[in-house]
């Protein structure tokens, strides 16, 4: 055995040496094996996390080597060296050691730094109580709530009503006629209000007109006026309140200027259209653009197809076809072929684009073509829907009604027959309105009398009597002309269609507010007055506060609920953004795809059939969703069940239902607990409370004095009342004096009951961390530390002031570290919104029970943010292999469990210009890539739907449970060797890459947006960045294609963040929390990763090298390069006009010659390097025996079925999967604000344009010739644009969000000085020095 032992360490040393040949230059590994080394070197780590330091001035000292202790490492260091090519045949290297090192010192950061331990310990004293969900009984109470909303607006719908209808009596015997126009209200009569989102006046309505009004019709707006105010006083979430007047006025309250450019006709509305005809309405409407139609008649169909387009709303159903020698359909969807489609947001998008694109003909028009098709259209729909009496059947023809000379009669006849015969088939139900086109103010009277006859359906004056026993729905002909006010004459084309005076309340589904911002869903109702249809009565509801029961519903760890309409239509599922924050309607879909596991559509049948009732269903792990596993309390079992329950919402046609995960088992609560006696506690409103010790933290208003308090909007009963109301001082001191009352006498402002206890369990880390900020030597490495609770309670040290908006559960280190129970957790790098630069977090749970760490069980989760580059810096201090050659040939990384680096040499190299964030490992190591996705029982490449903003997303998950490391000796390239393993204890693996030749290797990565090079298909083993594709949809039933239906539904999606705007006076005189002295750190090691430090190394024109580097804050030279802009929007650099031009050049796309050129040497260099690898992989085929029983975790370890044809599949995978790079042509395409349009219409199949194939010189037509061949993923993206078009999702969310107070993310800048806080009372400043 001893020998067999002896004879394994051999080979691996063999293997070793040929992996990582150790140059002249090279530390002997026998350093980092010897145990009295690795302890030294261990202690050498400790050093930095030391805490028996006496000052904050002298702890830094024990980072400061003399001059001693320099020349002496340095004699060992160069003795080591001179030794090394004696020993280095007898050394072996261990990337698990090294892993084991690495892991020592992150759990360090974890239990010493942040205090999880400690806080662990805590939590696992305090008493808990015990829930089991009872969902029938909770559904009830919750829709009951819901209920009562929802007939609070109907009340004041009704009341608003009977106003409107009793003024009229009135107005019949004193006439109501008198106008207050809206746009004529002067400015000092209105004030800004948040809710709004607008200047408002709060006593008055006021007015807008159609086109044409009478001087004499009814205005009840002075009648309106009290009744609307009580109203809007007496109920929250309430925004416009309107009367829209069948005469054509438009009284609205509050009062605002809007719309003021022209007229104003509100009765081509979609909300008006669905009141006073609330029947399901299917229309198809044909354009004429034959020869016989000029340009300016075009103009005019094109105009009238979108008012009809834009008057409907997703209950009616629509197709837009063109005609002239065939019959042309919206090709932006395939469904539109053969059905009418609901008029949502995105048919509505598509058809506007199709009905744009409409170019005139030379060819005649074929009249009864088009109507062929538009019936056709409209029995398939029939068909499918099961039609009923109640839908009204439309064709809106828009034409000049010409036709050819030589057969004009006939050409009538055919038509009007085939119009008969088509119309038979369908009860003669469908009505035909025609609008003739006039031609420059002529027309004829037969083209007039054709299109009256095709209105009229009178096919008897054409020789076609009509023997139906239905009659014909008679329509009716309009001509239109350039003077013509389309919105009136052709948007009201419904009072053509029967009213059947339904006289009832409707809601509408979610709508970007027109008049204000965000969403909202409108209550309306007809007034009538006998017969006589008297307008509509509206009020729009903030769409945040209707759904905001169901948004923050957290009534335990293990539940959450959504709400759907009577068809299944989701309006809320916690997979969606946040309607406060909510930028773009999410996609009309099915609750089916959103709860994509098996077993639920029987559910969901139920769900929509029955008022009320409950039903579980078991599903297999390897099926889950995210949000279910991140629920799990008992993981061990290979299914888990499911509980539904649901209830109709009474009065309305809304379903609400709430989800239990593992409904069996209970979970746990925190019972009554007193604060911490030493705590203090302080909310984080430090600009209403005068925090004397007030100072700046980057950008943030701050104090080190204490940690603060931040309940989000989920700590509040009312969440929404929350979010829309500003605090005051008094508020603030009630929850304060809440929080803090040990004997519970003092009433609850709002809050929900548990989150007391959350505040006061939390309060016992105060000591923990005030402790630190005074010993600890990483102080100057280390942004923030904080700990947030499941019901929104975050504690956060240094005190901050934060955005109301702010909810630490859907942040990504919240999410991930509950998804990975009881490990240390790494998220980033992501630039931070305090102004801190690019941080790393790491994030760890805490549990009801240290012996129980399932995701279900996570009472708390601990965070605490580093400079990017610190962790780069514990790479080279614990692996001195890692600064061998400055990360050329030989380079160190981390990596997160989706592949995102956290530490690599190009995330803290000057010149790569693009942000550090979602840097992947397929970006910047395309060898290991290409390599590690042929192991798949490590690496999966999965995908999911986000219904957010309608993409399907690719993305990696790396497997955290494999034990010992992963390695290239056998299989992949034998230029660039790697080894990677994980680093026990976290979601994180670390990794070493050695390269000795010139290689090649292709990942497809888009240097313009995330598309994906090929959304048609994706291989498992095909390497590309993480990308996304647009989400297909068949916008006709609003199913997902077949593929997509299989993809889960992504989890939370990112919301965008924003920082609370101060006083700008206090950004002048307030000092900084921390002062790290970056002028007096002469050295890179000393000013490396130090926060707010950057080491300048290059000159201002973004490559010249500085002779004598220095460190400088970070607002000096970003990213080491001096005057770089930083990448937050307030902080202009002063770069040279040069680097501006050296950005424009790399992102020039390259001329047709150029990529000719290009393209012959791709060709000859592919060939040549094809045969060498032949050449090479033949030589190379039959390996030493030792190869085969190599001790790492190989793919035959993974996956032993594919062991007999790996050496085939290097051949079958060609050249791609071993290729280093390619070189590409890189096109730059306008940056659009909606990133998600730029990708409807783009095949799969088309040219690569836009793709980096990760050249060393990725956006350079000339890349210099002493390329170092591994330094790939230098991304040099136009760094002087406001938004850099590599700017991954989250910075380009940020930087294009401006900074606010209180309302949405992307509010003008205007209003941000209405805003800002004043401190009220005197300032006295403190600051800590952090000398490390």
């Amino acid at each position: 055995m001893k020998r067999l032992k002896r004879s394994a360490k051999l080979r691996s040393s063999v293997l070793f040496s040929e992996v990582f040949p150790r140059p002249a230059t090279r530390i002997p590994s026998l350093l980092f094996n010897d145990p009295a080394i690795m302890a030294r070197r261990a202690r050498k780590g400790s050093a930095i996390l030391s805490r028996n330091t006496p000052s904050l001035w002298n702890k830094c000292a024990l980072l400061h080597w003399d001059n001693s202790e320099v020349v002496t490492w340095s004699f060992v260091v160069v003795l080591s060296l001179f030794c090394c090519g004696f020993c280095g045949a007898e050394t072996e290297f261990s990337i698990m050691d090294e892993a084991q090192v690495l892991a020592v010192q992150i759990k360090k950061l974890s239990t010493q730094e942040l205090g999880v331990f400690t806080m662990q310990r805590i939590f696992d004293s305090f008493v808990y109580t015990e829930k089991t969900s009872n969902g029938e009984t909770e559904v009830q109470q919750l829709a009951k709530k819901i209920r009562e909303k929802f007939n609070r607006y109907l009340d004041v719908v009704n009341r608003n009503k009977q106003v409107v209808e009793a003024s009229y009596t009135a107005h019949l015997t004193s006439p109501l006629t008198a106008i207050q126009d809206c746009c004529a209200i002067p400015p000092s009569m209105m004030e800004f209000d948040g809710n709004f989102n607008t200047n408002v006046s709060k006593t008055i309505c006021c007015d807008r007109l159609s086109p044409t009004v009478s001087s004499r019709a009814f205005n009840p707006g002075r009648d309106l006026n009290s009744v609307l105010a009580d109203n809007l006083k007496s109920n929250p979430g309430i925004k416009w309140q309107y009367f829209s007047s069948e005469e054509g006025i438009f009284t609205v309250f509050p009062a605002h200027k809007f719309h003021c450019k022209g007229s104003y006709e509100h009765r081509s509305r979609p909300v008006y259209v669905s009141a006073v005809r609330p029947q399901s309405k299917h229309i198809v409407v044909i354009v004429d653009h034959g020869a016989s139609v000029t340009e300016t008649q075009l103009q005019i169909a094109r105009d009238a197809a979108l008012v009809i387009l834009n008057a409907i709303d997703e209950h009616d159903k629509i197709s837009i076809l063109s005609v002239a020698d065939a019959v042309r359909f919206c090709s932006l969807d395939q469904c539109y072929k053969s059905f009418l489609s609901p008029a949502t947001s995105e048919t509505k998008r598509k058809m506007t684009t199709f009905i744009s694109n409409i170019k005139a003909s030379d060819s005649p028009t074929q009249h009864a073509a088009g109507f062929q098709k538009a019936f056709q259209l409209l029995r398939n729909t029939s068909n499918v829907t099961k039609h009923q009496t109640t839908t009204d059947m439309v064709i809106i023809y828009l034409s000049s009604g010409l036709t050819s000379r030589d057969g004009s009669e006939q050409e009538k006849r055919a038509t009007l027959s085939m119009v008969k015969e088509e119309n038979r088939h369908l009860n003669n139900s469908v009505m035909i309105l025609t609008y003739a086109l006039m031609n420059d103010g002529v027309t004829g009277l037969k083209e007039l009398a054709f299109l009256r006859d095709l209105a009229e359906q009178n096919s008897m004056k054409y020789g076609f009597p009509d023997r139906s026993s239905q009659p014909v729905v008679k329509g009716s002909m309009m001509v239109l002309n350039q003077l013509s006010n389309l919105e009136t004459s052709v948007g009201r084309f419904y009072i053509n269609l029967p009213n059947r005076m339904i006289d009832q309340a409707s809601f509408s589904l979610p709508y970007a507010d027109q008049m204000g911002d965000g969403f909202i869903m409108t209550v309306s109702r007809p007034c009538y007055f006998g017969n006589l249809l008297l307008g509509v009565v509206g009020v729009d509801v903030n769409l945040a506060y209707i759904l905001e029961d169901v948004t923050y519903y957290q009534d335990s760890l293990a539940s959450y609920t959504f709400l759907i309409d009577n068809k299944g239509y989701t309006l809320m599922h916690p997979s969606l953004t946040r309607p406060y924050l909510m930028t773009e309607a999410p996609l009309h879909t099915d609750i089916i795809h959103y709860e994509n596991i098996p077993g639920f559509p029987a559910v969901r049948q139920n769900i929509l059939s029955l008022p009320l009732g409950s039903q579980v269903i078991a599903v297999p792990v390897n099926s889950s969703l995210s949000w279910h596993m991140n629920r799990l309390r008992d993981t061990s079992k290979d299914a888990y069940n499911v509980s539904y329950a649901w209830k109709l919402v009474q009065d309305t046609s809304f379903i609400l239902c709430i989800v239990y995960v593992q409904p069996e088992i209970p979970v746990k609560q925190l019972k009554n607990l007193n604060t911490a006696a030493s705590s203090k506690l302080l909310y984080h409103r430090l600009d209403l409370l005068g925090q004397p010790s007030s100072c700046l933290h980057f950008k943030q208003l701050a104090t080190v004095e204490s940690p603060t308090v931040m309940l989000s909007a989920g700590s509040f009963s009312s969440p929404y009342e929350h979010l829309s109301q500003p605090e005051t001082k008094r508020m603030v001191e009630h929850y304060t004096a809440y929080l803090s009352d040990n004997t519970r006498l003092i009433a609850n402002p709002g809050l929900k009951s548990s989150v007391r206890n959350e505040v006061m369990a939390t309060s016992h880390v105060t000591d923990e961390w005030m402790t630190l900020m005074e010993m600890s030597s990483l102080n100057c490495y280390i942004v923030r530390r904080y700990i947030a609770t499941p019901n929104g309670v975050l504690r956060i040290y240094p005190g901050s002031l934060m955005d109301k908006a702010f909810d630490p559960t859907r942040r990504q280190w919240y999410l991930h570290a509950v998804a990975n129970p009881g490990l240390i957790t790494f998220t980033g790098p992501y630039l931070d919104i305090g102004g801190a630069g690019y941080v790393v977090t790491i994030s760890h749970t805490i549990h009801a029970s240290s012996s129980k760490k399932a995701p279900g069980s996570a009472v708390a989760v601990m965070g605490i943010d580093f400079t990017l580059r610190y962790f780069y810096k514990v790479l080279l201090d614990l692996l001195p292999i890692c600064n061998q050659d400055k990360g050329n040939k030989i380079r160190c990384f981390i990596m997160e469990d989706r592949g995102y680096l956290v530490a690599h040499p190009t995330l803290i190299d000057p010149k790569g210009h693009a942000p550090a964030e979602q840097q992947h490992i397929t970006h910047k190591e395309p060898l290991v890539a290409n390599d590690i996705l042929n192991h798949p029982n490590f690496v999966k490449k999965n995908l999911c739907n986000s219904f957010s903003d309608r993409t399907v997303q690719r993305f990696y998950k790396f497997n955290t449970s494999i034990v010992g490391d992963l390695t290239n000796l056998v299989h992949g390239s034998h230029c660039s060797k790697y080894r990677l393993t994980r680093i026990p204890g976290t979601n994180a693996f670390a990794g070493i890459v050695n390269e000795t030749c010139d290689s090649l290797a292709f990942c497809a990565c888009s240097t313009v947006d995330r598309l994906c090079l090929n959304c048609h298909r994706m291989e498992q083993n095909e390497c590309e960045c993480p990308c996304e594709c647009p989400l297909e949809v068949n916008e006709c039933t609003g199913n997902l294609t077949n593929a997509e239906n299989r993809n889960p539904s992504c989890e939370v999606h990112q919301e965008p963040l924003s920082l609370t705007v101060i006083d700008p006076s206090l950004q002048d005189t307030l000092p900084q929390c921390i002062n790290t002295r970056c002028s007096q750190r002469y050295t890179s090691s000393d000013c490396f990763g130090v926060l707010d430090c950057e080491w300048c190394m290059v000159d201002s024109d973004g490559k010249t090298h500085l002779d004598k580097p220095y460190c400088a804050l970070q607002k000096e030279c970003f990213g080491g390069i001096v005057g770089a802009k930083s990448p937050y929007v307030d902080g202009m650099g002063l770069l040279d006009e040069d680097v501006a031009s050296i950005n424009m050049i790399k992102s020039a796309p390259v001329g047709p010659v150029a990529g000719g050129i290009m393209g012959c040497i791709m060709v000859l260099v592919l060939a040549v390097y094809a045969y060498r690898h032949q050449i090479h992989r033949r030589s190379h085929q039959h390996m030493s025996p030792l190869a085969a029983q190599e001790m790492s975790v190989r793919m035959s370890n993974l996956d032993n079925e594919r062991d007999e044809r790996d050496e085939d599949s290097h051949e079958d995978r060609g050249i791609i999967s071993n290729t280093r790079f390619i070189a590409a042509v890189i096109e730059r395409h306008t940056h659009s604000p909606e990133r998600r349009r730029r990708y409807w219409g783009r095949s799969g199949t088309e040219s690569d344009h836009g793709y980096s194939t990760m050249s060393p010189q990725e956006d350079s037509e000339n890349p210099p010739c002493n390329n170092d061949p591994l330094s790939a993923g230098v991304d040099v993206g136009n760094h002087d644009d406001d938004l850099d078009l590599d700017t991954p999702p989250q910075t380009a969310a940020l930087l294009s969000h401006k900074f606010h107070s209180y309302r949405y993310p992307h509010h003008h800048p205007l209003h941000t000085h209405t805003h800002t806080h004043h401190l009220q009372a005197a300032v006295t400043v403190h600051s800590v020095d952090a000398e490390c």
